[in-house]
């Protein structure tokens, strides 16, 4: 090799230590990608990932058998990371952290010992409004600590609704410029109508009604539950109501109060337990109406699903969810039984309003596509990542 050669080798190995020590490493916690809500949303933020640039390099934290199950960027390399989500062990985060410039955690449960790196995503404050459902001292201590820690020393907030932005505003004292907001969007891949034979189908698989009414999410006390149940068996027992209810949603044991309720309404409900996310669909195509009465709400993905069926919404008009559907739905007061009851009765009874809400719901839902809403998410790693330069 000529002295030439060698000084020009020299140059190009230098050129490259000093592209790699300036290309900025983006770490994102990836352990809940299964979880319902949070794992759909982490799914999509990987799979419409920017190509990479020179500028950055991407790591994913968590379970690699799980990761490699979903569409990842090509250009990731997935760093295993087991620690159980709500550990103490959580807030050392993983030995790795320490090489990033930038965290991305998608919910609240940081690591405070990178805290200053981190964009943190907020869902909502639920465990915060419903103590009786976090009753624990040590849970509601944590919440305390990693929500405040969050407002002094992370790096970028995210929030998934102006509601959740105004509620940290509000309850936590965060400062507005400090949060983003990025809505959740919903997979028009999944989530379009079938051919009615596939419906017909599905509902003879599962032993469905020809006609019902849909919910889901039961077990939590913000979804309200009770609320819903009591009021559609005064309807059924005043036999101003015949269609049945289904409810989706169920992950784990149904509670023994639903079975019980179940014995004393024969062929009044139905349960599709442990239904995979692709028939979810189905299910809301196959119903006359979906019912939505929770009391809280970050976002609310079921309303855009089932809007996105062609699925008439009555939806509660609590939290956020009239920022996600707009008119797009009938509301009703989730602690107001005549409110229930009447908006229900009456929507059932006009066919040419329920035609209204469904053309509206779909237009509704299309405003959420996942690679429009998450064009603001990507702009604030772009801009962190300047900021760091």
């Amino acid at each position: 090799m000529t002295l030439k050669e060698k000084t020009h080798f020299l140059f190009l190995v230098r050129k490259d230590i000093i592209i790699n020590q300036m290309q900025k490493k983006i770490g994102y916690d990836a352990r809940m990608i299964e979880n319902s809500g949070i794992g759909i949303r982490i799914q999509h933020i990987l799979k419409f990932w920017p190509i990479p640039s020179k500028e950055a390099e991407l790591f994913i934290f968590g379970d690699p058998n799980r990761l490699n199950k979903y569409d990842l960027p090509k250009h990731a390399k997935i760093i295993p990371y087991f620690t159980p989500i709500y550990s103490p062990k959580e807030f050392f985060g993983h030995p790795q952290m320490a090489e990033m410039d930038i965290l991305d955690i998608p919910h609240f449960n940081v690591p405070l010992r990178y805290l200053r790196k981190c964009i943190v995503t907020i869902h909502d404050l639920i465990p915060y409004h419903f103590k009786e459902a976090h009753g624990s001292i040590l849970k509601r201590l944590y919440l305390q600590i990693v929500l405040r820690s969050i407002k002094w020393f992370a790096r970028h907030i995210i929030a998934v609704s102006q509601y959740t932005k105004d509620d940290l505003i509000k309850c936590f004292g965060y400062r507005r410029e400090t949060i983003t907001v990025v809505f959740n969007g919903i997979d028009l891949n999944n989530f379009t109508k079938r051919p009615q034979p596939k419906v017909n189908a599905f509902l003879k698989e599962f032993q469905l009604p020809k006609e019902y009414l849909f919910t889901v999410g039961i077990g939590k006390a913000h979804k309200n539950f009770p609320f819903l149940l009591s009021n559609l068996e005064s309807l059924w027992k005043k036999q101003s109501l015949k269609l049945p209810l289904v409810i989706g949603g169920i992950s784990k044991e149904i509670p023994e109060e639903l079975l019980t309720f179940q014995k004393q309404n024969p062929h009044r409900i139905y349960f599709l337990e442990h239904l995979p996310y692709d028939l979810l669909p189905l299910a809301y195509q196959g119903a006359h109406l979906f019912l939505y009465p929770s009391l809280f709400e970050g976002f609310g993905f079921p309303v855009l699903e089932a809007q996105a069926m062609g699925t008439v919404v009555l939806s509660s008009n609590a939290s956020v969810l009239p920022e996600v559907l707009l008119d797009s739905a009938e509301y009703f007061d989730p602690n107001d039984d005549e409110s229930f009851q009447l908006n229900l009765l009456a929507l059932l009874s006009d066919g040419k309003r329920q035609k209204a809400f469904q053309t509206k719901g779909i237009q509704n839902s299309h405003r959420f596509l996942w690679k429009n809403v998450l064009k603001p998410y990507y702009q604030v790693h772009q801009t962190k990542e300047t900021e760091s330069n």
